[in-house]
Parts: structure tokens; sequence; C-alpha cells
């Protein structure tokens, strides 16, 4: 077995995605020597193509290649199948409702592909346990974490809307896109209904995209292409274009791609964190690196895998797990649609109007009436027109394409995303068979459930998107008949959950492993409680805030 010295590297930060690139980069900037493990391999600047079609890619990744990702069940795009980690090759286990792991791995995760969509969370997120008696405050509060959301929107770029709304505050946004043809007869139909539900708004949605120019590398948004797809002109935020470079020039990081790290080194005596265990992906050799401080940024489910495969005669149950909350309280989104074509649009020309991925929002707006229907938190929306193919449609032959032409430009999608509650059937374990992967990495088994609360806010999202559709006079209305499969929405969180009380969590405030005092965590894993939106942005903001505390502690050498 291969070992770093000890005094190589000051920190350890294992993953690249948003929250551990946000580690990387304050931590390097504040003088730390930092050692970055990525499971992944470097993207390929070619591989970011949004606006490659597959016939183009033949002669740069031959047909083979391509069948493969375009046939395969995967992420749905064979732009990203190369940085996908299929299940035949990484297999896992479900129990209950299943679920559906996305794992991108790459310098970077998935900040490459990913649709930006980032809003605040607001003051009511982080104290809505306190409002409903549901589970454990967060210890943290919105005005603590502001400046961090501050500098990210000045620093990296945030469009949005410039207004606050109650559950979502606006910050410091730039100019938006704006909205499509569709989009603006269901703005207008919505402010319509503001009577009936006072804080309904369909609205910009806020986004990790930059509109003017801001600097070398980073070019404005030209409203083109496919955001999930990976954005080549680095207008939307990508940690391998915006936070990378300017960390490897200070000469303090060293990045080392494809490798897949498998446990937390502990001194027995102590308790602290010494460093971890890693593999190389390639070459299949064991090795080692140490440090005095190490991050976990690994993922939602990666990170309680390490932490529980983390065993030793001090830590029995894994690394941080006393309390036995490790892999517990997994949360993801309750997924639902709703989707229509509307008749002022049909016979349109047939035009580009792309614009970036999901332009508009809908805050959350059952605040008003969820309690006489039986729920608590609430859901929030996210909308686009545009291009569609009327599958609902009847008929051959031609009258069947006429119909399909004259509607192709009317279609509108609107897309709900509810706070799932935690509950006791939905977690990750080691899988109890013992099986491991090809690097001799314990199995995931990740158990799946909804609870009431969960399918009232699917019924409610069905209900209010159908109607908002029928006052607009859309025709061929479909909602989804079921919720999405637990996973897909790609925001799942909690399983090294931020409390107070160390008996209810994994984690204090700042992410700090409550039983290892030089341990942190910093990816959405420590979500206290799962909310109605995006956690990517608020990921993004603990890491910075995390990393400003390790550093202030490292400087007075209380670390």
């Amino acid at each position: 077995m291969s070992a770093q010295r000890p005094a190589d590297f000051d920190v350890i930060v294992v993953g690249s995605g948003c929250g551990g690139s946000m580690s990387v980069h304050r931590l390097v900037h504040s003088g730390a020597r930092v050692l970055n493990l990525e499971y992944g391999p470097e993207y390929i600047e070619e591989d970011l193509g949004s606006f490659e079609q597959y016939y183009d890619a033949y002669p740069r990744l031959g047909y083979a290649s391509l069948k493969r990702a375009l046939e395969r069940p995967g992420p749905g795009s064979w732009k990203r199948a190369p940085y996908f980690e299929f299940a035949d090759e990484a297999p896992y286990e479900t129990a209950g409702e299943g679920w559906y792991w996305r794992r991108y791995r790459g310098v970077g995760g998935r900040s490459m592909f990913w649709a930006g969509v980032a809003p605040r969370m607001s003051e009511l997120d982080f104290r809505e346990a306190e409002v409903d008696g549901f589970g454990p405050a967060w210890p943290l509060t919105y005005e603590e974490l502001k400046p961090h959301y501050d500098w990210i929107d000045t620093t990296l770029g945030r469009v949005g809307p410039s207004e606050d709304h109650p559950n979502v505050p606006a910050g410091l946004p730039q100019p938006p896109q704006g909205l499509r043809c569709g989009e603006r007869i269901i703005q207008s139909t919505c402010e319509r209904l503001k009577g009936e539900f006072p804080l309904l708004r369909y609205t910009h949605s806020p986004k990790m995209i930059a509109t003017r120019p801001m600097g070398p590398g980073r070019a404005p948004c030209h409203y083109l292409g496919n955001c999930m797809e990976g954005c080549r002109n680095a207008a939307k935020f990508q940690a391998k274009y915006h936070l990378y470079p300017a960390a490897q020039a200070t000469g303090r990081l060293t990045v080392r791609p494809n490798s897949v790290v498998l446990e937390v080194l502990v001194d027995p005596a102590s308790g602290r964190a010494t460093g971890v265990r890693y593999v190389d992906r390639l070459t299949k050799q064991d090795y080692e690196a140490r440090a005095p401080i190490l991050v976990l940024a690994a993922s939602t489910l990666d990170t309680p895998r390490i932490l529980l495969n983390s065993r030793s005669a001090r830590f029995p149950n894994g690394v941080g797990n006393g309390s036995g909350h490790v892999g517990r309280h997994l949360n993801d989104h309750i997924q639902g649609s709703v989707i229509g074509y509307l008749p002022q649009l049909y016979g349109h020309r047939t035009y580009n109007d792309d614009g970036y991925t999901f332009g508009v929002m809908i805050p959350r707006f059952t605040n008003s009436y969820q309690k006489k229907r039986g729920f608590i938190r609430g859901w929030e929306g996210r909308s686009g027109s545009g291009k569609g193919v009327n599958a609902g449609l009847t008929g051959f032959g031609k009258g069947l394409k006429d119909g399909i032409r004259e509607r192709y430009q009317a279609r509108i999608s609107l897309l709900g995303f509810g706070a799932k509650l935690d509950n006791p059937g939905t977690f990750v374990e080691l899988d109890p068979s013992g099986r491991k992967d090809r690097y001799g990495m314990p199995l995931a088994k990740i158990h799946s459930a909804y609870a009431d609360n969960d399918l009232k806010i699917f019924a409610d999202i069905k209900e209010k998107f159908t109607y908002i559709l029928e006052q607009a006079g859309a025709e061929s209305i479909r909602p989804s008949a079921s919720p999405s499969q637990p996973g897909t929405s790609e925001h799942e969180v909690g399983t090294c959950r931020m409390t107070r009380d160390p008996t209810e969590g994994v984690c204090d405030r700042f992410g700090r492993v409550h039983e290892v005092p030089n341990l942190f965590v910093a990816d959405g894993s420590v979500f206290t409680q799962q909310t109605d939106k995006s956690p990517t942005l608020t990921i993004m903001a603990l890491a910075l805030r995390q990393a400003d505390f390790i550093a202030e502690r490292w400087n007075r050498k209380e670390l």
C-alpha cells in the first residue's frame, strides 16, 4: 500500500461537485494545501457539446459507443453517458418504491450536467419545523447564510426575478431571459388567479447562469442549447470552469481524479480522522492519504456509504454513527407534471425557442390553503413552453401529421417539486448481503417509501396545475399518473443531517461531525430537512460557510 506523507496536505476534500469544489476553492485561497480526490475522470471539452447532434459525433465517438449510450437505460442522453455510472457496471440495491440513482463521475461532479436552477432557501425554510412541529429545526438561520448566498450571486453569477417572494428571496440577480409565447399566456392566467391564490406567481427561474460579461472564460448566455448537456461557453456555472482554474493557479491544490474513496482512517486513541483509504479506479491499486482535516463531499448517498464502511473498535457502527443517524433521513422531491397544448398558438410557425432550460419558476404558493388540504411544507413549480409532439392525438397519415404540426409550437409544461417528509422507510445502508463492487466497496441499498403527506402533495400538484392550464384554455391536458420514481429529481438530501442535539443527527451547524472534531461533511447530506427548492445553491453556500469556519479555526490552531 502506498501512502502520501502526512505533511503533504492540510486538508483532504473528497468529491468535486458543487459542495466539494466550493470547499476546495475557498480553502486554497485561505492558504491551505488541499488534496482533492474525485471518483471520476477529468471532463473532456469536446464531450460538453450541447449543440452537437449524434450524427455529427460519429467520427469522434464511433457507432458502437453511440449506439450503446442511446439504447441503455441511464441518463437519457448520449452526451452525458460517458460520465454516467450505469447500474450494470456499478450496481446498487433498492427496496420499497425503488430509487433511480443518477451518478455522474468527473472533476466538477454534477455541476457539469444540471439545469442550473438555484433558488435561495427562505427564512421560513430554516424554521418551518418550529412552525409545524415536524422533525428537528435547522441549527442556523437565513441571515447567517445570506452573506454566502450574496458572494455566490456576485462572484459566480445568477439570474432571476428582482423582487422577493415570501418563499424565495431574490438575492442579487442578473437580468433573466425573456418569457416565451406560451409562458406569457400562463403568466397572464396566474395573474388572474391571484384572487384565489394570493402567493401565486409565474416568474423567472433563479438560475446560476450569467447574462452579463463576467471576465475571461465566461461568456454571457446566448439562449441556445440544453443546459443539462454541459455548457461549452461557460455561461452556466460549472466548477470545471469557474472554480478550479483559479484554485489550481494558487499552486496549493492537487487534484487526483479516478480515486474511489473507501473509508475514513481514524486514530484509535483520539478518535480523530487521520486521512482516507482509496483505490485508483484504473489500476485498482490501494492508496492512503493523510491530512489533519478531512472534508467529505462525495454526495448524499456516497458520503454515508463511506462513513458506514469506516468501522473500527472505536467506531463499530461506522465513523460518526454513534447516534445511529448516518444514512437515515434520506429525502428526495415528490415530482409530478402536467402537460397541455395552447390553442392560441396552434399553427404558429416553427422557430428556435430553446432559451435556457426551466426558465420559469412558480414559487411555493400553498401556504394559504395547505392546512385545509391536510398537508405540511408544500411544493414549488417550474415551467417551459415551445416545441413538442402531442402524443395524445389520434388518427393516421396526413391528418395525424397535420395535427402534430399544427400543435408543435403550442406545448406548455408544468413540473412540481414537493418537499418529501422524513420517514423511517427511506434511508440508505450498506447492503446486508455483503456484496461489494469492483473496488471492494460494499454496495449501497436504498430504501424508499411514501408517506401520506407526500401523496397529498402530489395530488395537489396535479390538481392545481391542471386547473391553471384549464383556466388558460389548454387542450389535451395530461397530468402524471403517479409520482416520478424516487431519485429522478437528483435532489436527495439528509443522510448526515446537521442538528443542535448530537443525538438527533450527525453534524453540527458547520457540517462538522459531532463525534469527530476534524471531520466535515459538505454536500446535500447535511440538510436537516428537505424543502420544496432545488438544494444546489444552499449546498454551495453551506460549503462556503464551512470552509470559512475551517480556515478561521485552522489559523487559530483550534483544529
